[in-house]
């Protein structure tokens, strides 16, 4: 005789296969100054980090992809008009993010070679580069002789199609990495998947990037560290649901959970509790009340900033003092 099992003595299911990050031994702190850069993802995480009391940079030079134009970026670069790609009636540039474009050719590269010059900058000061890389496939200017970041829609017979060589990545990163010892370098590869290059493409595209971070993370282990985001969202969130409707880039409730991994991973035990705290003001700030009750509300967020005012740890709070002003603004 079969003795039905009672729902509740169900044993419990673990629906996701999931693992271990070790703890870095570099670890992030508040004050510090990170510099984001490369494929969407890591403007996602970056956006995230400026929230809290860390000096960011996100993107300053738009969207990049590639682990070698993302690279070029982060090094001196003399632009010249007479790369600028023209659309319309105005000019881009083939190594910066269409979100760049000006109406003056120099104009535009004055402008160019000023955010150029500021990350740069930004970059001699920072502690930690966050680097997602998105995939190992390029192209090539025939015109103008020379790979570069962005096609900007221009006819696809000016260019040529190329993957890179994990040995091509990381000879380029061994040089960098070697010119600037005061950096800690967090690598991750984009969980996104290139579905234009193919499927089978995409996946030696991602095998190559892999293999490129472990190379790296084994010749510099005292200063370059990976970041799992690739496997996390390929095998703990395993699942459609975790993707937006073009079943290609991660939710926001994907790209929270891989967060929350990179907190517990990467900051001290101080800034996850002031992140804590933070995320807890911060779901104050995002409630809308009903009109009836701006007055209410209003006493509440002046009772809040009371309470970080008189916080004694000493750590920039002028994100938080800006978002209650401009709550309290917008209730008045």
């Amino acid at each position: 005789m079969i003795t039905p099992v009672l729902s509740g003595d169900l044993p419990m299911i673990n629906l996701t296969t999931t693992f271990t990050i070790p703890r870095s031994p570099y670890s992030i702190r508040e004050n510090n100054r990170i510099l984001c850069i490369g494929s969407c993802f890591a403007e996602n995480m970056g956006h995230r980090l400026a929230d809290l009391p860390l000096d960011v940079s996100n993107q300053a030079l738009g969207t990049l992809f590639h682990p070698l134009n993302i690279l070029e970026g982060l090094k001196p670069q003399v632009l010249k008009t007479s790369d600028l790609y023209k659309q319309g009636n105005l000019y881009v540039h083939p190594d910066f993010h269409s979100q760049f474009m000006g109406e003056n050719p120099d104009e535009f590269i004055s402008m160019l070679a000023e955010i150029k010059s500021s990350t740069l900058a930004f970059l001699t000061k920072s502690q930690f580069l966050i680097i997602t890389w998105g995939t190992a496939f390029y192209y090539e200017d025939q015109v103008l002789g020379r790979a570069i970041a962005n096609c900007h829609k221009q006819l696809a017979t000016r260019f040529s199609k190329k993957q890179s060589t994990v040995e091509e990545i990381c000879q380029a990163y061994e040089t960098f990495i070697h010119k600037n010892p005061h950096l800690k370098v967090i690598i991750s590869v984009s969980p996104v998947r290139h579905t234009r290059d193919g499927m089978a493409e995409n996946a030696v595209s991602k095998a190559i990037l892999r293999l490129a971070a472990n190379e790296l993370v084994g010749k510099f282990p005292d200063q370059v560290i990976y970041f799992p985001a690739y496997e996390i969202m390929l095998d703990e969130l395993r699942d459609y649901r975790f993707y937006q409707t073009d079943m290609i880039h991660p939710t926001e409730q994907a790209v929270n959970y891989i967060y929350e991994r990179f907190k517990q991973a990467h900051f001290t035990d101080n800034l996850l509790v002031i992140a804590k705290r933070w995320q807890e003001i911060y779901n104050t700030l995002q409630h809308r009340p009903h009109p009836l009750q701006y007055p209410q509300h209003c006493e509440v967020l002046k009772r809040l900033r009371k309470e970080v005012e008189m916080d004694q740890s000493g750590i920039d709070k002028s994100k938080l003092f800006t978002k209650i002003d401009q709550q309290l603004l917008a209730l008045s």
